[in-house]
């Protein structure tokens, strides 16, 4: 009875990640025929298919430069929020109890605000500064939104490097440099590429701060897509969506095949 209970449970949970995932994925995989669009027209089920679109897509100026923006500023942002997230994370780690507290909350606080207030912020400094509509101060603004999450994964990781270890390292000559660069780094390497990828696509997909700091000739991805979207809906921004996301289907899988190639050879070293 136990045993049918179990199978009947195992039933119902498949079930719903099937049905979850296929909410998921549903609105992904109807971009696809719509990418294959033979007119301007976007239409579900096109006849005849045409890679026409992707053509355009691929000899457009407009989005080429759109994506060269967001590749630009999204790396910087991720330098940015890995770098100050480090900092911030190894003196939240090694702090005292009330200083780490607050260190944390000014850290977080990114996440907590409004994205927009974020954006208005961020908008009101490169007015000031006379910097509106540069990719740096852009870059810049990107970064807040990455910074909590790096802390946070860094952090975490820093924890698990007991204070002996440095202490050990220490008392057998290295100087604080030395004991970063061939102790603390190796060991906390894992997170900082984590925090970096995580911090890049923040970046990479974040709209509303490239929105405000927007010209004309300073447009990332996602606002060149949002004026598609409202002024001149074409399939081009489906056969965007399409290659965006094979992309991210591709990274997936490499991910998974570095993953499966490393616990290979750490299980043939042994």
């Amino acid at each position: 009875m136990i045993e049918g209970e179990s199978r009947g449970f195992r039933r119902l949970h498949t079930g719903y990640l099937i049905f979850v995932l296929g909410l998921l994925l549903l609105p992904l995989l109807a971009l696809l025929p719509m990418s294959f669009s033979p007119t301007a027209t976007v239409v579900a089920w096109p006849a005849p298919w045409s890679a026409r679109w992707y053509d355009a897509v691929a000899s457009s100026p407009e989005w080429r430069r759109a994506l060269g923006w967001s590749l630009l500023t999204a790396t910087f942002a991720s330098a940015i929020a890995t770098t100050t997230g480090y900092f911030g994370a190894a003196a939240i780690v090694r702090a005292g109890a009330r200083g780490s507290a607050a260190l944390q909350m000014l850290l977080l606080s990114p996440m907590m605000v409004p994205q927009v207030v974020v954006a208005l912020a961020t908008y009101v400094l490169a007015t000031s500064l006379g910097l509106h509509g540069h990719w740096l101060i852009l870059a810049v603004g990107q970064s807040l939104l990455g910074l909590p999450v790096a802390a946070m994964i860094i952090a975490a990781s820093l924890r698990g490097i007991h204070e002996s270890v440095i202490r050990a390292g220490i008392s057998l000559g290295g100087s604080r440099a030395q004991v970063f660069w061939r102790i603390v780094f190796p060991m906390s390497l894992h997170a900082i590429l984590s925090a970096a990828a995580l911090t890049f696509l923040i970046a990479f997909d974040e709209l509303l701060i490239a929105v405000f700091l927007a010209t004309p000739s300073l447009q990332t991805l996602p606002v060149r897509i949002y004026e598609s979207v409202h002024y001149e809906l074409t399939p081009a921004v489906a056969v965007i969506s399409v290659l965006l996301t094979a992309l991210l289907c591709a990274g997936v899988v490499l991910n998974q095949i570095v993953q499966w190639t490393a616990a290979r050879l750490k299980g043939g070293a042994r």
